[in-house]
């Protein structure tokens, strides 16, 4: 085992032992694709016990044909249950952005401009 290998390991360990301490089970994170797509469109289709999201870039156009295309890159398969807790990850996610926005863009309005002076009260 190389020395990088096993400082790999012992980080490892010690994010384990973290994790057993909150009582949260021990699992790795393995990611067998790290490449992002952007994407601009989602259909969301569903059946009886699950919900297919198909995701998309965008539309191609010919321009010569007048013809449109909606190219699908990925396509995600999951259970109703699934779907609600990915919903629910989003929306906190999303809350947890807006205020730290809201709270950077309040900081900002409050700090001195640029060539401002801070004026102290006495």
């Amino acid at each position: 085992m190389s020395k990088k290998d096993q400082q790999n390991e012992t980080e490892t360990a010690g994010t384990t032992e973290e994790l057993q301490q909150h009582g949260k089970p021990n699992v790795r994170i393995l990611y067998e694709k790290t490449e992002a797509s952007f994407i601009n469109q989602v259909i969301v289709n569903s059946g009886r016990d699950q919900i297919i999201l198909d995701f998309s870039t965008g539309i191609i156009s010919d321009h010569a044909s007048g013809n449109h295309v909606l190219p699908i890159q990925h396509r995600l398969a999951m259970t109703p249950a699934n779907a609600a807790s990915l919903v629910n990850t989003l929306g906190g996610v999303l809350r947890q952005m807006s205020e730290a926005n809201q709270k950077a863009a309040e900081e900002a309005a409050d700090a001195p401009q640029e060539g401002e002076v801070a004026l102290s009260e006495a």
